[in-house]
């Protein structure tokens, strides 16, 4: 994979998990504990899978892409392509 298709392809899976993690609060506010802890474990061993399975991957390949992902988010805060 060439760094511009890494550079996506990491883009897109953290955008992914990001989205997930940020329906944690919405759903602890209008769901019963029960339902919010099935969904909550579910969405964080989701997230998990993508750092594992891609962003790791990507990263190992491509460390600086890391760096740069991590300093949008510090500057902008969030991943802003």
């Amino acid at each position: 994979m060439d760094k511009d298709l890494a550079r996506h392809v990491a883009s897109v899976a953290f955008k992914a998990s990001s989205r997930l993690t940020s329906l944690i609060p919405l759903l602890k506010e209008h769901s019963d504990a029960t339902e919010y802890e099935a969904y909550a474990k579910a969405i964080a061993s989701i997230a998990a899978e993508v750092d594992l399975r891609i962003l790791n991957v990507v990263f190992s390949s491509y460390p600086d892409l890391k760096r740069e992902i991590e300093a949008k988010i510090k500057k902008y805060g969030e991943l802003t392509y």
